[in-house]
């Protein structure tokens, strides 16, 4: 029996995608398992006229879950202050406890325009909750400068996202999804962006030396 060649073209994307999961799964896991979810998705994906390999590949990124371990963090602990918007102290499992500076992005200070309410967004998000650190540097002040994370979101790209901080282009430049939530969220008013021209906090800081 011939086998069509778009029956083939799917053989392939099924054996490469079950390839890609089982890796995945062994060093995650130590054992390849076959969630039915994961499954059912992938045969749905392929299943339609327009699957390829690029559809594939973002149906197994969405079926599979992002690793939410302890280890898959340079630190993990539990929030117990949030004291501005862009600072916040957890305690490790050894109630140690550590200073976290969010990476690439600046919040209004206290006493500018929407200071309190970045504070209380992140208080709204994480305080008490346990998140994940990835630690990018130290700063001068020896707080660990990192990206936080909440059941695999990005504390720091949404407090941009939702025009409660600044990309802090200075430190973070390079770092596209921040400029871009900065750049949606300016175009859509939120948050700070309501004000028709908000003052950048590394400028109020400089005016008030």
């Amino acid at each position: 029996m011939r086998i069509k060649p778009s029956r083939l073209r799917d053989i392939k994307i099924l054996a490469a995608v079950l390839i890609f999961v089982s890796a995945y799964q062994y060093v995650t896991d130590g054992a390849v398992t076959w969630p039915k979810t994961v499954y059912n998705e992938v045969t749905s994906y392929l299943s339609r006229p327009q699957a390829g390999w690029r559809e594939a590949t973002d149906a197994i990124n969405d079926a599979v879950p992002a690793n939410t371990a302890p280890q898959d963090y340079d630190l993990w602990g539990r929030v117990v202050r949030v004291a501005d918007g862009d600072t916040l102290s957890l305690l490790d499992k050894h109630n140690k406890q550590h200073k976290i500076r969010l990476f690439g992005i600046d919040t209004p200070e206290r006493d500018q325009p929407f200071g309190r309410a970045a504070s209380r967004f992140l208080a709204s998000h994480v305080a008490g909750k346990t998140v994940g650190i990835d630690e990018i540097d130290l700063d001068n002040y020896g707080r660990s400068v990192a990206i936080v994370y909440l059941d695999n979101v990005n504390i720091n790209l949404l407090m941009v996202k939702t025009g409660h901080a600044w990309w802090y282009r200075h430190y973070a430049g390079r770092y596209d999804d921040l400029r871009l939530a900065e750049a949606a969220a300016k175009e859509q008013g939120l948050g700070l962006w309501k004000d028709s021209d908000p003052v950048p906090p590394w400028d109020w800081r400089r005016g008030r030396r």
